[in-house]
């Protein structure tokens, strides 16, 4: 009898937060799968962040994040489903006022919580709470994770971390159009993500536009920018800053696209943010650039065969990591800090020592 058949928990796991954490979360999830059935899973997410679930084929549940009114009726959506389910573990790993409602009217044996000792309250509705310290660690975010699933009693098996997700099939097909329109098939590609939640995680742009100029000039290739609609003006930003001659194609597809894509460039450079780990999650090498955030703590992860696939660049500073929503050093900043010469060093020595996209299709 394996370990699966002998033992099929069934888990629910209130994972909301954003895109990035939870393709971060994908290495627990696969452990998990190890250990139980996919329908033996179950997992509360924002919508937008599905795509890891749907490919790994977990069922889970999307809070909807339009108006309070349509929040409001997603909740009781949420509760009117759990309804007549029973869970041997419910872990919140979010630890809001929303989850903990949802907690308190859930069936199971066991209830579990995770997050800030500070978020921590004594009423709290759980019967283990695990504190983590997601500015400082110790060790990687997935290895905090991990340590809560086993502190509560289900015996993750003691393997690699396997991040990666199945690329969409449809979305390959898209993506391929789409380098074929743009004249883009066959050449070295970089993508490029300038965004991210907040100005003071963003290299500057014009830095971005500048590693472009290097990678056309060094690898005659080109520079896909990946960014939203509301990052138009930002993404003029790059553009301004590349020469005339450079080819760079703005894309802004589904996020099953966006994985899509990665799977296809050679480098990925961006800031700490969700297309950097959807990028690595495809089996792309990337660059992160990072500040107010530990890489040793939410960084890329690495493939064990292949240390230069998840690299970052990081300057330590005394008030880093930071989680406040302001910066007093203006432009001596973190990220500022990172050179463009230091990030192409490491982009070359990344591009150099593996083989293109082309090449490892072949």
């Amino acid at each position: 009898m394996d370990q699966k058949t002998a033992a099929s928990p069934r888990i629910g796991i209130y994972r909301t937060r954003y895109l990035g954490d939870l393709i971060l979360f994908v290495p627990v999830l696969r452990k998990l799968l190890a250990l139980t059935d996919p329908q033996n899973l179950f997992l509360v997410v924002n919508e937008g962040t599905e795509f890891p679930l749907k490919q790994l084929g977990v069922p889970y549940f999307s809070f909807d994040r339009g108006t309070l009114l349509r929040k409001m009726q997603s909740l009781q959506s949420l509760k009117k489903r759990l309804k007549n389910q029973f869970f041997d573990y419910w872990v919140d790993m979010t630890l809001s006022d929303r989850s903990r409602h949802v907690t308190r009217s859930v069936q199971a044996r066991m209830r579990v919580a995770c997050g800030s000792a500070a978020d921590h309250r004594s009423a709290d509705p759980c019967d283990l709470f695990v504190p983590v310290d997601y500015n400082h660690g110790p060790g990687h975010v997935v290895d905090l994770w991990e340590q809560v699933f086993r502190k509560a009693g289900i015996p993750l098996p003691e393997s690699d971390k396997d991040g990666t997700l199945p690329v969409d099939p449809e979305a390959l097909q898209s993506v391929e159009r789409f380098l074929e329109a743009s004249n883009l098939s066959g050449r070295p590609l970089l993508a490029l993500h300038p965004g991210g939640r907040h100005w003071f995680k963003r290299w500057p742009p014009d830095r971005f536009g500048q590693l472009a100029t290097r990678w056309h000039q060094e690898n005659k290739g080109a520079t896909i920018l990946v960014a939203t609609p509301a990052e138009r003006t930002l993404i003029d930003s790059v553009r301004s800053a590349v020469l005339p001659e450079v080819p760079v194609v703005p894309f802004g597809g589904t996020v099953p696209e966006l994985h899509a894509l990665f799977s296809r460039v050679d480098v990925f450079v961006g800031n700490d943010s969700g297309p950097l780990h959807l990028a690595r999650s495809a089996g792309t090498r990337v660059l992160g650039l990072y500040g107010s955030t530990l890489p040793a703590v939410w960084g890329p992860l690495r493939d064990p065969s292949d240390a230069l696939r998840g690299k970052t660049l990081y300057h330590s500073l005394s008030c880093s990591p930071c989680d406040h929503t302001g910066c007093s050093l203006g432009k001596q900043n973190c990220l500022r800090q990172i050179s463009l010469e230091e990030s192409f060093r490491l982009l070359t020595k990344i591009q150099q020592t593996g083989r293109s996209r082309s090449e490892e299709r072949t």
